[in-house]
């Protein structure tokens, strides 16, 4: 087989189990419907993955590469403030959670996610930690208190997650909590 086939089925087979998580839970998701759902043979799914768990952990993977890219291409967006980046990218890292927390299976997949992937997403926040904090060392200002101050914008927002009603209320909230700690931190610096 291609290469470029072998990928799309890869892919084809992450995309159709993703779905069925959301859909169905992990529980309710069974290796023949992802094989079914997939348009693959049973076996050539388990030619991929060895069961369910390593189906779910690459499915992880994949959803956790998604977050790092769009928080990294918002810190990087041209056109914008170092405050509007900074705000679109820590709304781009809640946008997911916020959304799989309010799907019917939310709480189950959470539980799986830190119990099978939990190390896969502690990478990703780490590299997104890292990639704030550069950004944030480009002001002068925030310079001398970047790691500090990036550590409490990407952490400490989290709970706004769990208390917001809606999407537009968890983009707002968040939105206000950045520019909130970056006003903060540069009238500090004004004062140093």
């Amino acid at each position: 087989m291609h290469e470029g086939e072998e990928r799309a089925r890869y892919k084809r087979i992450i995309r159709a189990a993703d779905a069925l998580f959301r859909k169905s839970g992990f529980r309710g998701v069974t290796m023949e419907a992802v094989a079914r759902d997939a348009a693959v043979a049973k076996a050539t799914l388990y030619s991929y993955f060895r069961d369910k768990d390593a189906l779910f952990v690459a499915v992880s993977s994949r959803m956790a590469e998604i977050l790092r890219r769009t928080f990294a291409d918002a810190i990087g967006a041209d056109g914008k403030t170092l405050d509007q980046r900074v705000a679109d990218a820590i709304v781009g890292r809640h946008r997911m959670g916020w959304e799989y927390a309010r799907s019917p299976h939310g709480q189950e997949l959470t539980s799986h996610k830190h119990q099978l992937a939990g190390d896969t997403f502690a990478q990703v926040s780490a590299a997104m930690l890292e990639i704030l904090e550069q950004a944030l060392r480009a002001d002068p200002k925030l310079e001398p208190v970047a790691a500090q101050l990036a550590r409490a914008l990407l952490y400490g927002s989290g709970e706004l997650v769990a208390r917001s009603d809606s999407l537009a209320a968890l983009e707002a909230d968040v939105a206000a909590f950045v520019a909130t700690h970056l006003a903060g931190a540069r009238v500090l610096a004004r004062r140093s």
